[in-house]
């Protein structure tokens, strides 16, 4: 398994874990209600964090919107964190910033942009003959006379 199969199972990972948090959070089994009642959240708060649990899982799912639901992820984990901490919750805390940390490289399997690469060309005459090279999805036309690259770096 190369590196970004790997970061791209941790974001896997990362959306069934997410995805399991917002089913528990929406269907409130009743340690999750009590807590919720124990610390003055209401129930809407409880379905909100549910909701967008779920949403940041179903965005760490797709890589198009990867970056969206890490960063979805990392907030709600923090103030997860934060509501642990703060109501002396410290064994549900330690996970949570486990979690928080598996976040980073998940960051690793977000698509970046295909680099574009810029190359100069004289014009050919009509007549010769071209060769087609492709490179990165980018498409460059050389003539049988060369490329002129005129200061640019040729790149292929």
């Amino acid at each position: 398994m190369d590196g970004d199969s790997t970061y791209s199972v941790v974001a896997l990972l990362l959306t069934i874990v997410f995805g399991l948090i917002g089913a528990v959070q929406l269907i409130g089994p009743r340690f999750v209600l009590e807590a919720y009642r124990r610390w003055d959240y209401g129930p809407r708060v409880r379905l909100v964090t549910g909701v967008l649990d779920v949403v940041a899982a179903i965005m760490l799912a797709v890589p198009v919107f990867r970056a969206s639901g890490i960063a979805l992820a990392a907030i709600l984990t923090f103030g997860s964190v934060i509501v642990f901490l703060s109501h002396r919750q410290y064994r549900y805390a330690v996970p949570a910033i486990g979690l928080m940390i598996a976040l980073v490289p998940a960051a690793v399997a977000v698509p970046r942009p295909a680099q574009v690469q810029f190359i100069a060309q004289r014009q050919a005459p009509m007549d010769a003959p071209t060769v087609m090279a492709a490179n990165d999805g980018a498409t460059a036309t050389l003539s049988a006379e060369g490329l002129e690259t005129s200061g640019l770096e040729r790149q292929f």
